[in-house]
């Protein structure tokens, strides 16, 4: 029973994990969520280099996502997540979660109703198009339009910097 509840958990994490990265594979490189970075999963798990994951690939991303899981939650180091273990991994999903809403509420919701609406929606949306265009004014070195794998990593050398500074 408990490792079928762990496959769920897991399942549940790499299901959210793969659909992030679905959605981050547009031609822009948008980065939507830590995890749905799609450079970063082909730079992990892309091991014949042909800019998609097969079925091993992805297999093999499914194992590391669980191994992560477990290393992170598994604190009794038991190989599977007690119930008060997949807790403590929701509990800290669903604080991410309220984190960022809290952050676009903080920042977009003008009318401070708690909510955002069509218009809140459409000026946080030009503003991350309008971020998205910075970044690619900057670091598209070769001015193609696009960001090269090259052109990518230096963004992320940098956000990394930045990051690191805070």
């Amino acid at each position: 029973m408990n490792r079928k509840i762990t496959a769920v958990v897991v399942g549940a994490a790499i299901a959210t994990a793969g659909a992030a990265y679905v959605v981050a594979g547009d031609e822009g490189g948008h980065r939507h969520g830590r995890r749905g970075d799609r450079a970063v999963m082909l730079e992990r798990f892309d091991t014949n280099k042909d800019g998609k994951l097969d079925d091993q690939e992805r297999a093999a991303a499914r194992e590391a996502r669980k191994a992560e899981m477990l290393q992170r939650f598994d604190t009794d180091k038991d190989g599977t997540l007690s119930d008060s273990e997949r807790e403590a991994a929701r509990a800290e999903y669903r604080g991410r979660r309220e984190e960022g809403r809290a952050r676009r509420l903080e920042r977009f919701d003008t009318n401070k109703d708690g909510t955002l609406d069509d218009s809140e929606r459409e000026a946080m949306k030009a503003e991350h198009e309008a971020r998205r265009a910075e970044m690619l004014q900057r670091f598209d070195t070769d001015k193609d339009g696009t960001l090269s794998d090259s052109e990518r990593e230096a963004l992320r050398n940098e956000m990394r910097g930045k990051r690191h500074q805070e």
